[in-house]
């Protein structure tokens, strides 16, 4: 029972390991017990037959209900037999590959582009764009003489090259298992309250010190993910691409994952446990395949080979894993200017730290990396770290500083629970506060009185002062209707084609039915496409033009986002990736959704394609703000005209997207704009290259880049691979993909409604639109409106070869369950 925990403690001389250490200075020395560790004998007799994997069953039962429900029942007797047999011949599977540099950078290249997390420019235009790119680098070498022979610096005189960004590591906050002392390694426990906070308290140092990420690289584990969209909600820029990499999950324990550490120290030596933790080319005694915890068992990990997942490694194979990640991935983004905020774990941060100021082996163990402390480094322009500040906090052997001094946080939160807990609510008690402008401010407090007034119209006392001339009626006179609310009837009216309920055929499908997004193993994957309008926002409870600002969702958006993601989580639906718009409403309703969906790894790819209807200078108004300033008329043709743009915004104006910078750099796929390229170049007094964002748009327009978006990006890249796929987005943008799919004519576009948080079903083979039942028994068009369009929408689903198939399978079936019950 304790030959994986023996083999581990022998010296590693196996001709197996040592191209994996080729890169070492000195040759591998064979690993030793440290100096007084307990001898074999003597763990033979810490660790009585049955003990060690006893233990671990009776210590993690618990957490494999909650990570592993479906094979729960098999857990313990199978890890019991596996570490118990005695006399068996046990072969270490080391995390050791031989890739040569270009195969490494293949690699990373590959995962970075299986969903291209940024919008890359296709072929054709960046061969044109190179003339230009050639011009800007001549235009700054042209300055930078000028700047000599004005100045007679040459030193100044030098052409700009970019300044490289700042790299910040931060490692996740603290875990259920972290606390409670456990071996973590790939398994996926959840952030506690004061890992949250010790986030959100990481995103307000950032801010503090004016770091502003470009981009994020994180783990695909739970705590890593979390502690992420923690940072860049601290930051208000959840639009910013974030790469998810199993290059960046924790060091795989082995067989101690979701051992208490402790417990082990106690059974195995605490030298022993010590060495394993510490030792920088010891390994843990390895996982068996069926281990509840072995990664090729979870499909966050399906796009790996087996030869990449571990069953287990030592730091100097965690270390490895990372680094082709920071040379082919992170540094390349720090060269270009971007800051890079890297959210992981301490050994894969610790490797990250190793390659950056090529510390030693010796040293590398001296290195520490307190949770939710951010840790910045700095470059010249070689890429060479640079040496912390006077003054500024760091660690030996390491050239990046602290923002904080590690500890002072922990604790803060260990005397605000005291507090806390003497004083219940005294602290932590998260305020929710939602960034409303004073526009939105004024019509909440006036709808409020609106509703105030129409409660209490009815109880009205005139005043015995008055001179008897206030006539009250219960119709004009009463409270006046709330301007910001659409009337719904004038929304559809003069629709030749409008249909009522009952002509309109639902295909509506049961939790107990087989989901199109459910893939039983060894079945072909068959593509889903599920749409997702965003969750409601002030705007939207207002009646306000939101177009291409900004509002997060209002409470009740986000129970319509995570409604959403109990729904499909109860139809059993699974997705591959993830697509949003860059707007934070979107943005946000698909992290409720995956987030209970338990799937918050999934790849988001984040585009401005999938933006709301750019609406020009109507974007922050109310209807009947624009129908006191250009007439009723003229409203109705902007919001009913299938290719009428309302006025554009001027390209000064805070609602022009060009003037967006923190979000205008990441698009590369608009073509450039020769007048605004002139005028802010002519500014700056250096070439500024701006592209033609939208000033405003028609539903025409804003289909004619949605459209493409999906047919030219989501479909090839996933759903013509099997991908399972979410989209969650506006109602224009969704309108104009599903006008595509289901041949709605465009005189009922307008006439289309899409409810807020709903899932619509596309089933890409059979090419119809399915409703998810939600258990309540109600008809989905009493609850929701879809308007008048519905039919076009919902219309019946194609018979295809597949469908007639499984027709006969089922009468098979049938046939073949009669006969028994005839012959009793």
């Amino acid at each position: 029972h304790l030959t994986p925990l023996l083999l581990s403690l022998q010296p590693i001389t196996s001709t197996k390991l040592q191209p994996h250490f080729q890169a070492s200075a000195s040759p591998q020395p064979a690993f030793q017990p440290p100096h007084g560790s307990a001898s074999q004998k003597q763990i033979r007799s810490l660790a009585p037959a049955g003990n060690f994997p006893s233990l671990r069953a009776a210590e993690t039962s618990s957490d494999r209900r909650q990570h592993r429900a479906s094979k729960s029942s098999s857990t313990s007797s199978s890890s019991t037999s596996a570490a118990s047999t005695t006399g068996e011949e046990i072969t270490i599977d080391q995390y050791s590959r031989c890739l040569s540099p270009y195969q490494e950078k293949q690699e990373v290249k590959n995962e970075s582009r299986q969903y291209s997390i940024i919008d890359e420019r296709p072929s054709w235009q960046k061969i044109l764009g190179r003339p230009i790119k050639l011009a800007s680098k001549l235009s700054d070498a042209t300055l930078g003489k000028v700047a000599t022979v004005a100045l007679g610096n040459g030193k100044n005189g030098r052409s700009r090259k970019v300044k490289p960004g700042s790299l910040i590591l931060l490692r996740c906050g603290e875990s259920e298992w972290t606390k409670t002392g456990r071996f973590t390694g790939w398994a996926d426990p959840d952030l506690i309250r004061e890992g949250v906070l010790e986030v959100e308290h990481a995103g307000r140092l950032l801010l503090s010190e004016g770091y502003e990420p470009d981009i994020i690289y994180t783990s695909r584990l739970k705590r890593a993910v979390k502690s992420t969209w923690t940072i860049v909600n601290a930051l208000n820029a959840p639009f910013l691409p974030v790469f998810k990499s199993w290059r960046l999950n924790e060091r795989n324990y082995g067989a101690l994952t979701g051992l208490k550490k402790m417990d082990a120290a106690k059974t195995l030596g605490m030298e022993v446990v010590q060495a394993w933790r510490n030792s920088l080319k010891a390994r843990p005694p390895p996982m068996k395949k069926d281990d509840p915890y072995f990664p090729g068992n979870d499909r966050r990990y399906d796009d790996l080979t087996e030869d990449q997942i571990p069953l287990t490694e030592s730091l100097m194979d965690c270390m490895q894993r990372a680094r082709p990640l920071w040379e082919y991935g992170i540094s390349r983004e720090i060269k270009k200017g971007n800051n890079v905020l890297v959210v992981a774990h301490t050994n894969t941060l610790r490797g990250l730290m190793k390659v950056i100021d090529n510390i030693s082996e010796d040293d590398i163990q001296e290195v520490s990396m307190p949770s939710a402390i951010p840790f910045v480094y700095k470059f010249d322009y070689n890429m060479k770290p640079l040496p912390p500040e006077k003054g500024k906090i760091s660690q030996a052997h390491t050239s990046g500083v602290f923002l904080e001094k590690p500890g002072l946080l922990k604790e803060a939160l260990r005397r605000s629970e005291e507090w806390n807990q003497v004083i219940p609510g005294s602290y932590g008690q998260k305020v929710e506060t939602s960034r409303v402008t004073t526009l939105e401010k004024s019509l909440l407090k006036l709808k409020e009185d609106q509703e105030a007034e129409a409660r209490y119209r009815d109880r009205m006392i005139v005043d015995p002062n008055d001179d008897g001339r206030l006539t009250l009626t219960s119709d004009a006179n009463g409270a006046p209707s709330a301007p910001m609310e659409e009337e719904i009837d004038s929304k559809f009216e003069d629709f030749d084609n409008q249909t009522t309920e009952a002509e309109i055929t639902l295909n509506i499908q049961k939790p107990d039915e087989e989901s199109p997004g459910i893939v039983k193993q060894g079945d072909s994957k068959d593509p889903v496409v599920v749409f997702v309008r965003h969750g409601r926002t002030p705007h939207n409870q207002l009646g306000l033009f939101t177009g291409w600002e900004d509002p997060p969702l209002a409470p009740d958006g986000i129970e319509d986002a995570r409604n959403a993601g109990r729904l499909l989580k109860m139809h059993g639906f699974e997705f591959d990736v993830v697509y949003t718009s860059w707007l934070t409403r979107a943005i946000e309703t698909a992290w409720y959704c995956i987030d209970e969906m338990d799937a918050c790894w999934l790849p988001m790819v984040k585009s401005w394609r999938l933006n709301e209807r750019m609406y020009g200078a109507l974007t922050g108004k109310s209807k009947q703000m624009i129908a006191n300033e250009y007439g009723e008329d003229q409203l109705k043709k902007w919001r009913r005209g299938f290719k009428i743009q309302p006025p554009p915004v001027s390209s000064y104006s805070l609602s022009y997207p060009g003037n967006d910078y923190r979000r205008t750099k990441y698009v590369k796929d608009l073509r450039i704009s020769l007048t605004e390229t002139i005028n802010r170049s002519l500014e700056a007094k250096r070439l500024q290259v701006h592209r033609k964002f939208p000033k405003t748009e028609s539903l025409w327009d804003c289909m004619q880049r949605s459209i493409p978006f999906y047919t030219q990006r989501i479909v090839p890249e996933a759903v013509n691979k099997g991908k399972r796929v979410l989209i969650t987005s506006h109602e224009n943008a969704i309108r104009g993909i599903l006008m595509h799919l289901c041949d709605i004519p465009e005189e009922a576009m307008n006439q289309l409604h899409l409810p807020n948080g709903l899932p619509l079903v596309y089933n890409v083979k059979r090419k119809c639109i399915t409703l998810l039942d939600d258990g309540s028994g109600r008809d989905p068009t009493e609850v929701h409106d879809f308007g008048p369009a519905a039919q076009h929408l919902f219309r019946p689903c194609e018979l295809d070869d597949d469908f007639f198939l499984q027709m006969e399978e089922q009468i098979s079936k049938a046939d073949t369950e009669e006969k028994p019950v005839l012959a009793a």
